[in-house]
Order: structure tokens, then sequence, then C-alpha cells
């Protein structure tokens, strides 16, 4: 909330009244101490009992004094000990325990809560009364309520408050600068739908009417006094600054600014555009004393006028559509009779074309299966070219030429070798170096051993890899027994020989099913096809973690059938991408040509099952789940 300097005003004129009346208190005591006071009326008391008991006493009217003494404390309720004391030290009387209450006053003066008054017998000092009283336990909150002195300066804050902000009020409205405008120019001024604003060299608001009050949300009171440039204007203009305002021109270059247009931003979010025209207040001395500003507001009719183009736009384009709709519709007439006579011709070709189209996607879907398969075999085969390379250079190590030289030193001092041996330099470090050539030797002898064995599996791999692709290239459309869990094991060798090379862990969840009565072929391809994609995904992240988890079990929801899943922990599908997965040509490889897996979808329904996907979304993996037809070996039969 925003405090108005009137408010300002009212604060700091009850700041100045409370600081006076307090300076006044300090000093010349204007406020009376209320503790000062009940001092007082208990030393008058204390003084008055004082004669009174000293006169019982000297008549030896102790006891008289005793019940004077019981009356007074019961009447008094802060009196907590009474006690009259001869000089010598005896008690002649006391009330409550004022042994213990009772505190001696440094130097025997009294206090606000214990009183001791001297008692004289002539010029005699016979004794002395003394009095102890409650303390007066107040809280400062209590304190603060409570106190006279308070309650009275709250009583002037607020009152003086109000009084100065009334005061003040009616003052600068005698004081407004608007207050010299005639009343019958003021309210002609009012009475105009622009808004008009009256400002001085500083740019400071004098002047303003009702509806450019009404315009920027605020009362004349809050305008007047305030920089007009400092409401929030801005350039109509796009992607424009605002660097000078019209009527800070139109002030130092002494000339009207006329049609600008700005832009005012309002509290809520909105802004209304205004037109500007500023005209310069001179002096008969051609000196500027302020301008006269201006502002139409064309906010709703720039927004209707927008709305018109928008409305003409809208009508043109309906205008040339339904030209060439009509021009369409001459067109399809003229041409219809020949459409209906070609449509029995295109619809015979297209079943021609839909056969060929089955059976290039499965050309296809066998390519991807062959190019699979020569791709594990390439690696293999790199990996035959890294073994045979290591060979090659452990064969070519400098040892064997050693013992080659030492041969020859041997055959050269064969008379005296034991001489060469124990007293040449050359021959002390030939059994030392026999040893390591033997310790070298023996470390390429089985580094030998370890590759020649790599060489073998690898190319007992390549064997397997081949053999399965004779398998799968074998005539189709003929069933045969076939047991699934092999099927998913030669599929895996061909679409993924090397996981632990792509960092992949292969996890196998297999279910005990019959054999089944199928063609090996295609359920190869669809697997193949599936497991080859389910590497690819997970390749492209291969910072990441990956596992791929196959299958097989009997699904819940498919009776009869057994269900061949494989799932990937990739880059997952997309919503939007998942209902297209299986169309042709669509692909989200670059390297792919849409065709593996329409053609495993055409061939999964061949065999009388299906192939389906499902993802939760980008980054979540995917799982691919063929479905097949569970015949019994013996029924099939």
């Amino acid at each position: 909330m925003r405090v108005t300097p009137l408010v300002w005003v009212s604060v700091g004129l009850v700041s100045v009244t409370l600081s006076v009346m307090m300076a006044g208190d300090v000093f010349v005591d204007l406020v009376p101490n209320r503790d000062r006071q009940v001092f007082e009326y208990r030393r008058d008391m204390a003084e008055s009992l004082t004669v009174q008991y000293s006169a019982l006493a000297e008549r030896d009217q102790i006891e008289t004094v005793k019940f004077a003494m019981e009356m007074l404390a019961k009447r008094i309720p802060d009196i907590l000990s009474l006690a009259l004391i001869q000089e010598g030290g005896r008690v002649v009387a006391q009330v409550g325990d004022h042994a213990r209450v009772w505190v001696q006053p440094p130097g025997e003066e009294s206090t606000l809560e214990f009183l001791q008054v001297p008692i004289f017998s002539g010029d005699q000092r016979w004794g002395v009364l003394q009095m102890a009283f409650r303390q007066t336990n107040v809280s400062g909150l209590h304190w603060f309520l409570t106190d006279p002195w308070v309650r009275f300066l709250a009583f002037v804050s607020m009152s003086g408050f109000v009084g100065y902000f009334l005061f003040m009020k009616r003052t600068l409205r005698q004081l407004d600068p608007s207050g010299i405008v005639p009343t019958r120019v003021k309210s002609a001024l009012d009475a105009l739908t622009q808004g008009v604003v009256m400002i001085d060299t500083r740019d400071l608001i004098v002047l303003a009417n009702d509806t450019f009050c009404q315009s920027v949300g605020k009362p004349v009171t809050s305008l007047v006094g305030s920089d007009l440039s400092s409401l929030g204007w801005r350039s109509a203009a796009p992607s424009a600054t605002v660097l000078v305002h019209p009527w800070t021109a139109a002030i130092m270059d002494k000339q009207p600014q006329a049609d600008r247009s700005l832009l005012l931003g309002l509290p809520g979010g909105d802004a209304r555009k205004f037109i500007v025209n500023t005209v310069p207040i001179m002096d008969d001395a051609s000196t500027v004393r302020g301008a006269l500003v201006s502002f139409h507001d064309v906010t709703e009719l720039d927004r209707a006028n927008s709305q018109l183009k928008e409305a003409n736009s809208e009508l043109e384009l309906s205008r040339v559509h339904i030209l060439e709709k009509n021009q369409e519709l001459e067109t399809t007439n003229t041409t219809l009779q020949v459409e209906m006579s070609e449509r029995i011709k295109a619809q015979a070709e297209r079943e021609v074309l839909h056969q060929q189209l089955v059976q290039a996607s499965r050309r296809a879907g066998m390519a991807d299966v062959a190019s699979s398969v020569l791709h594990n075999v390439g690696n293999v085969l790199n990996s035959i070219n890294v073994s045979t390379d290591t060979l090659l250079k452990t064969l070519k190590k400098p040892m064997v030429g050693d013992v080659c030289r030492i041969a020859s030193m041997f055959h050269e001092h064969q008379g005296h070798l034991e001489t060469f041996l124990t007293q040449d330099a050359k021959g002390k470090q030939i059994p030392s170096y026999l040893g390591m050539v033997a310790e070298s030797l023996s470390g390429s002898h089985q580094t030998i051993q370890s590759e020649i064995d790599s060489l073998v599996k690898k190319v007992d791999h390549i064997k397997q890899v081949i053999m399965s692709q004779q398998d799968i290239a074998h005539a189709g459309n003929i069933r045969e027994a076939a047991s699934v869990e092999d099927l998913m094991e030669q599929a895996l060798l061909m679409g993924m020989p090397e996981p632990e090379k792509y960092g992949i862990r292969v996890v196998r969840e297999y279910a005990q099913v019959h054999t089944i009565m199928t063609d090996r072929h295609h359920v190869l391809q669809i697997l193949v096809n599936v497991i080859t994609n389910a590497k690819n995904a997970m390749a492209e992240y291969p910072a990441n973690s990956h596992c791929l988890t196959v299958r097989i079990l009997l699904p819940p929801d498919r009776t009869g059938s057994v269900r061949l899943e494989v799932t990937d922990t990739g880059g997952g599908i997309t919503a939007e991408n998942l209902p297209r997965l299986f169309a042709q040509g669509f692909t989200t490889r670059k390297a792919g040509h849409g065709l593996g897996l329409h053609s495993a979808a055409i061939s999964a329904k061949n065999l009388g099952g299906a192939l389906q996907a499902r993802s939760e979304g980008a980054g979540r993996g995917a799982t691919f789940m063929l479905d097949l037809p569970l015949t019994v070996m013996d029924a099939a039969a």
C-alpha cells in the first residue's frame, strides 16, 4: 500500500508534538511522579501514627497500640508489617513477621517499601516506627496500559494525527495549483472526452481533468505534483523505446508535438493506446512555462480497426476459396465419368501392387537379417584380424635372434667355454640373460596359445552364424516342429552375437513351453529384426548401462498362444509414433528404410499370430511382443 505525503506530514507533526511534551516533562517536571506521590502519602501517614503511638506508649497503653496497628494493617492491604521499637532495640509492639520482612534502608533513609520515622520524648529520641509495604510488581505491558502519562500520550497521538491530517488536507487543497483555475474552465476541461494535463518545465503535473484521471486509474490528488513521464509510457511501435517524451520535446524545442502514439501500461498487465498532442505554454517573453498535453484514448478504436481488418481479410479469403471451390467443382464434374471408368482398373492394379509390396517387404526383411548377419560376421573378422596381428607381433620379438647370437658365441669359444662363462665380461651375462629369454619365450608361448584358442572360437562362431543364415535362407511356408527356446537363442546369436561389446547385459526369462509347429524362417526373420532394432536403440546411448530382457511366456490375454518378448532400455517410443510403428515406410532412424517392422508384422499375421509394441515414452525403453499359435506337435500331426 502506497503511503501518501499527507500521511507522512501528519505523522511528523504528531512526532514533533510528542517530543515537545516529553522535553517539557524532563526539563520542567510537567508530569507528576506517581511513585513520589505514594511515598509522600505513606510518609505523612507514618508521621501522624508516630505521634499517636508515642503518646499511647508513654501512658503504657501497649495493647491499644497493638490493636490500632492490627486495624491499620487490615484496612491497608499493602502493609506487610509494622513495628514500634524503643531506642534500646526492644520491640514494644508489632504486626506481621516484621523481623523477616523488614530490610534496613541504606543510611537509615526511608524508601517506597520500607519507611521508618523516629519518635522523640522531649529532646531525647525514644524509639522508631518501622513500616514495610508490599512491592508493586507491575509488568511492562500492564504499566504501559495503566500509566496515566502513557495513556495521555496515546490520546494526544491519535487525536493529533486526525487533527493534523484534516488540517493539512484542507491546507493542501487551498494550496493546490489547480485551484487557481476558474471553476467554469475546470468544468469545461472535465467535460472533454480527451484527457488534458498541464505540466511545468520539470514535467510535473499542475492540472489534470477527470478524463485523464479515469484513463490512468489514479485520483487527481495523487497526480498533481507527480512526474508525468513516470507513469509507465512506452512507444506504440513494436521493438521501439521512448527516448524523449513528446511533452519534454515540446518544452525543449518550443515546438508543438502532434499525433504521437504512446502506450500506457496498467497495473493489471493491460495497456491503453493514446494519441498525444503537446503545445508549449510561453509567456510574453517567449519563455516556456510549461506545456498543455492532450491524450486521446484510441484503444477501443484501434482494437475495432484490427478486428475490421481481420474480418476483411477473412472475407477476401472466403471469396477466393469459394471461387476456387467452384472451379474445382466444375473440373470434378468434367472428370468424374473418366475417374469412374478407371476406378475398377485401378482397383485391380492395386491388388497386384499390394502383392508385390508384400513380397518386397519380405525381401527387405530378409535383407535386414542378411545385413545383420554380415555385420556380426564382420565384427568377428575384425577380432580375428586383431588376434592375427597379435600373433605376428609376438613372433617378431627380438628374443629369437638373441638366442642365435648366444649360440654363435658358444660356438666361437667351445674350446674354452668354462673360461669364457666365468672370466669374460660378455660370458658372465649369458646365464642371467638366458633366464630372461626363457621367461619371455614362456610368456610369448602363452600369448600365442591364448590367441590361437580365441581364433578357433571365433571361427566356430562364424560357422554358427552362417549356418543360422542358411536356415533362414530355406524356402518359407514350411511348417515344422520347433523349440521356442532354440528359436530365441538362435535369433540372439544372429542379431546380437557379442552383447558385451555394446555394454549390454542379456537376461533370459524362459517359461516351459511345448514344441510348436511353425515356419522357422519367418519366426527368425521377425525375432532378428526386433533384436537388431533393440541393439541399435541401446547403442545410441553408450554412456548408459543397458539390459536386454528376452522372455518366453503364456500370455493370459491370448489363450492358446505363446509370447516371445524382447525388452530393451534404449530411447523408447513416443506416444504419437507408437500407432504408426508398423506402417510401411515409417522409421525414426536416419539409416532405416521403414520396411523391417512392416515386413515383420505381415509375417506374424501370416503365421496366425501378431506383433505388438509398447513403451512408456521417450527414454523409457520399449517392448516388442510376438504372439504365435500354441499348436502342440502331436495335435498338429
